[in-house]
């Protein structure tokens, strides 16, 4: 099987650097009835659930559209995490910092950020490998060929966010019950001679790797993306 993906994989004919995944030959009926067998096997054995199911075929740039709401989803809470944590300063007392660390964590607890939600939300959009689309056929995943430059950058950028949100998720438990032990009235210190923390490290790396992810995006698909969430 490697063996006729590799051999087609082979004579895929070039295309644009712009685009998340260029074009290949893997998208005849045969082998794509077979890499939706195989990604049902794989996602219920080896990935636990968080690939797109195999009847999911987006093919149009309308459908890919829809996919990418989730994932702006996501970039628009991260920023306004970024914003409620930045706006925490020297001069806030515990209840200004509790309070936005309960606004923070009702954000950072939406079920989208789950492990397995997060990874199905951007490998729907991205990362399968069963695309019928064969600007999105991503055999990453099937590990029968190399993945291309932008579709490795794209897996990355993509566990580098879940990383830091797993971080995040952890850090903000960790300093309500911190912060709780501050007098009430006090002013709350972070970092050097107060209390130790790297949250805004973490969410603004969170949304440097977004920033990154959305760059790859078909500029097409994110105009058209964008211009959805505003009508």
């Amino acid at each position: 099987m490697i063996a006729v993906l590799s051999a087609a994989a082979s004579s895929t004919p070039a295309s644009a650097e712009s685009q998340l995944f260029k074009p290949n030959p893997l998208t005849n009926s045969l082998l794509e009835k077979v890499r939706i067998l195989e990604q049902d096997e794989k996602d219920n054995i080896q990935y636990g659930g968080e690939l797109e199911s195999g009847d999911a075929k987006p093919s149009t740039v309308e459908q890919y559209v829809a996919l990418l709401q989730p994932v702006l989803d996501i970039e628009g809470d991260l920023k306004r995490i970024e914003v409620l944590v930045r706006g925490a300063g020297e001069s806030s007392t515990r209840e200004d910092y509790l309070r936005m660390l309960d606004s923070v964590d009702e954000i950072i607890s939406k079920t989208i950020f789950d492990k397995i939600a997060f990874k199905k939300t951007f490998n729907a959009y991205s990362d399968n490998i069963y695309y019928s689309d064969p600007d999105r056929a991503n055999l990453y995943l099937a590990g029968g060929a190399t993945p291309r430059p932008t579709q490795s950058l794209a897996y990355l950028m993509r566990n580098d966010i879940l990383g830091r949100v797993e971080d995040v998720r952890a850090e903000v438990p960790y300093l309500k019950k911190e912060i709780a032990n501050v007098n009430a009235g006090e002013k709350v210190i972070l970092g050097d001679g107060g209390i130790e923390t790297d949250i805004l490290s973490l969410v603004s790396g969170a949304n440097e790797a977004m920033a990154k992810y959305i760059q790859l995006v078909p500029p097409n698909e994110l105009k058209a993306a964008r211009k959805q969430r505003t009508e």
